[in-house]
């Protein structure tokens, strides 16, 4: 039995794209492009969500009780792996995959902090689809190696939008308690105004804006959806992008000066985000 952290160790060659470097918490995304061939038997101890990305199909297969098990794999078709023992498996071609490793605890964390629960298990699945986790899975490698508008907010917006999805549709589990689906109040959307308005030159994190709220990031996440029908990442955006048309209009300051007051990663970064929002460039908005 070979024992391993990550199911990729067994591949014995270098990811294309990894997110290790990003040092996320709870999770790494890495993507691999392997020759037909297999794993043997073996543990890991994270969780894998596995996402197949070529073109061409790929037929899977390991041994299950007295029966083997075997799957066509075509473009955004997943399988998701608890951690745990594993039987030996194989694939007849060339694969294109992501693997998306979850820590089990990172996992097991946010959904007591969520539901209060009894017990929870991820579902094994050899072989399924569902249509968002790819997307979340493709998502998470971009930003795994290119800066965004807001920098981590964004990452961990994607992070804790597939560890909910996950829990709500993958998993098991039984609650204590039904959850509450309370909306926050309006003295926290004034605290996190408040917060955005000291704070806008600064890196705007999750964990800072659930702290406003007293709650676990995970909670706050989904609260604030439900109270304001968008996610933390598209306010704080919304937010900063009203801000910029402000200062953009009294005409005071350089571009490169407002990216920086607002918090942007760069002044193309911020320039970009504009765009996508209000229709035109920065420099565009200011002269007319």
């Amino acid at each position: 039995m070979n024992y391993s952290t990550y199911t990729s160790e067994l591949y014995n060659l270098p990811a294309l794209q990894t997110s290790a470097a990003q040092d996320w918490p709870g999770l790494r995304v890495e993507r691999y492009q392997l020759a037909a061939g297999g794993v043997p038997a073996h543990f890991h101890a994270q969780h894998l969500l596995l996402i197949h990305e070529a073109e061409q199909a790929v037929r899977s297969h390991r041994p299950n009780g007295n029966r083997v098990e075997e799957g066509l794999f075509q473009r955004g078709d997943t399988g998701l792996y608890p951690a745990g023992e594993y039987g030996p498996s194989a694939w007849d071609g060339p694969a294109d995959i992501i693997n998306v490793h979850i820590d089990p605890e990172w996992l097991e964390n946010r959904a007591r902090q969520s539901l209060d629960l009894a017990h929870f298990n991820l579902r094994e699945r050899f072989r399924f689809e569902d249509p968002l986790l790819p997307h979340l899975g493709r998502q998470l490698l971009a930003a795994a190696s290119s800066e965004h508008a807001l920098g981590l907010l964004y990452s961990e917006s994607l992070m804790h939008t597939l560890g909910y999805h996950l829990i709500e549709y993958h998993a098991t589990y039984e609650r204590r308690v039904a959850g509450t689906g309370a909306r926050l109040s309006g003295a926290v959307l004034a605290r996190i105004d408040s917060y955005l308005e000291a704070s806008a030159e600064e890196t705007i994190t999750l964990a800072a804006l659930a702290d406003l709220a007293n709650l676990s990031v995970f909670h706050f996440a989904r609260r604030f959806k439900l109270t304001t029908d968008c996610s933390p990442y598209q306010y704080v955006l919304d937010w900063k992008i009203k801000r910029a048309r402000q200062l953009l209009r009294a005409g005071d300051l350089p571009i490169a000066a407002i990216s920086d007051a607002l918090g942007f990663a760069s002044p193309a970064h911020f320039s970009a985000a504009f765009k996508r929002v209000v229709g035109e460039s920065p420099r565009a908005f200011q002269q007319r």
